[in-house]
């Protein structure tokens, strides 16, 4: 169900108003990802230790949104949100190997019947079916995708281009290149859109060392080890990477005269391969980076209102100026961008699923289960498999984690870190107040205090589930309450 919109937020100081001046024609759509990166990680939202000058500048030329989430902590489930605006439960996209079935339309479709001229590039857009994992491609199964019609998005766009192994730093190079053939394809007699895809910061990290580890402030919640803080710069200098990449396809847009009528949207796709974040629903796995500038429309503005991912369709049709679909399920966030409404207090859900490309479940990094739903302080999660360890996504085999398990086992290791990474079982469910905790130290579901909140957030995510037709076991509060009565 859509929200209503309130008006006169606090932005920067200062009270937007009025409405945007007049379109005379409708205006390009540049969606840039990044591929795992946590909002953290940017210099704009506080973070004093990473260089990203090019992300910096441009937030100070649009919107900064500091409560931005994914819908997902996985790129699949997560971009099919962003293409459909839809649930990535509601269109079955919740595991890798699966393509976006044709009966699900992504709204760059709306965007090219209309006039637009449409492309993907850069890092593999996730949502047909990709098989190639460790051992190769599984070609039955790539073949299979293509005799039976399941590889549909080079019909639903004008162009698809993919850089086959974009993780590799001598290929990360192409996504540009791909960005210019698409500038230069394109007819330029129509506006366009693109979504260009970037695999930086995405594990392994293989970018030129800038950032010096002796000299970062690690989050409350990371050990402070040697490697540990070897591997968290190495993340920066990997984010650094991709600003200047980024840097450059704004300067295109500068040198070619189409800055003044283009939004260029940027977005992480889900958190990074870090502590507490990638394959998790805390604020570190589904709170990412999301800018949005549009020279002339939208004042330069900071604002704290909670949305997401699934957001991004209704708000490029709306400003195409075109009809969002009744399927939708997205905020159209231009009122808020425009004149600094709100949504009526909003909530916005999260799903984590199934994470493999060709491998069996082996531990919970490939077939761990998560819902959660985010609202304006306090944020649920259910853990469908309490009864499993977490393995942490990516990175589970570094020996900088290895360490860590060493040091666990021996004793070395502080408390607090082997209750947050070593604990053989979760809870069921975990409750936090991300005003006064922002970091997720406190889970406060058994508090007699909070009783009523941890249900209320059960049941508003017991009744998303039903509406998306999850699979997943439903966690109406009643059945938790008897559960718990009877241990």
């Amino acid at each position: 169900m859509k929200s209503q919109l309130k008006t006169g937020m606090l932005l920067c100081g200062g009270i937007l108003g009025g409405s945007a001046a007049a379109q005379t024609e409708q205006p390009n759509i540049l969606l840039v990802l990044s591929d795992d990166q946590s909002a953290f990680a940017v210099g704009c939202y506080g973070n004093g230790d990473i260089v990203t000058p090019n992300l910096d500048r441009f937030a100070s030329e649009g919107v900064r949104f500091n409560r931005a989430y994914a819908t997902s902590p996985q790129s699949v489930p997560s971009r099919a949100s962003i293409m459909t605006g839809r649930s990535p439960v509601a269109v079955n996209m919740t595991r890798f190997n699966v393509t976006l079935a044709r009966r699900f339309r992504a709204f760059p479709e709306y965007l090219r019947e209309k006039g637009y001229y449409t492309g993907v590039a850069g890092r593999g857009y996730h949502l047909d079916g990709a098989v190639s994992g460790r051992v190769g491609r599984i070609k039955e199964v790539e073949q299979y995708y293509i005799d039976h019609g399941y590889k549909t998005f080079p019909e639903r766009l004008d162009t698809c281009m993919i850089v086959a192994d974009a993780r590799k730093g001598a290929c990360h190079g192409q996504i540009n290149d791909q960005f210019r053939t698409f500038m230069a394809r394109r007819d330029k007699d129509k506006p366009f859109f693109l979504q260009l895809s970037y695999s930086d910061p995405h594990h392994p990290y293989d970018a030129p060392k800038l950032h010096d580890p002796a000299s970062l402030t690690l989050p409350e919640f990371y050990p402070d080890t040697r490697a540990v803080r070897e591997y968290l710069a190495a993340y920066y200098d990997e984010i650094h990477r991709l600003d200047s990449d980024f840097g450059e396809v704004l300067q295109y847009l500068d040198d070619h005269g189409l800055a003044e009528n283009t939004i260029v949207i940027f977005m992480g796709d889900n958190g990074g391969a870090q502590f507490m974040a990638k394959g998790t629903l805390y604020e570190n796995g589904i709170k990412v980076p999301l800018l949005i500038r549009w020279p002339g429309q939208i004042p330069a503005a900071v604002t704290d209102a909670v949305v997401s991912n699934v957001d991004l369709a209704a708000t490029c049709l709306s400003a195409a100026r075109l009809p969002v679909p009744a399927e939708m399920e997205g905020e159209n966030l231009l009122p808020l961008l425009t004149e600094g409404a709100e949504p009526e207090e909003r909530y916005v859900y999260s799903v984590r699923s199934c994470h493999a490309t060709n491998s069996l479940p082996e531990d919970t990094s490939v077939f761990d289960q998560m819902r959660c739903i985010v609202g304006e302080r306090y944020k649920l999660i259910y853990n469908l498999l309490p009864g499993q360890p977490w393995v942490p996504v990516d990175f589970a085999k570094t020996e900088m984690f290895r360490e860590l398990a060493r040091m666990n086992e021996s004793g070395q290791l502080a408390p607090r870190f082997g209750k947050l990474y070593f604990s053989p079982t979760r809870p069921m469910f975990e409750l936090y107040d991300l005003e006064t905790d922002p970091h997720e130290q406190r889970n406060l579901a058994d508090d007699p205090a909070l009783r009523s909140v941890r249900d209320d957030l059960i049941l508003k995510l017991t009744y998303k589930m039903i509406e998306d037709e999850d699979f997943a076991t439903l966690p109406h509060p009643k059945i938790y309450e008897r559960r718990e009565n009877q241990q």
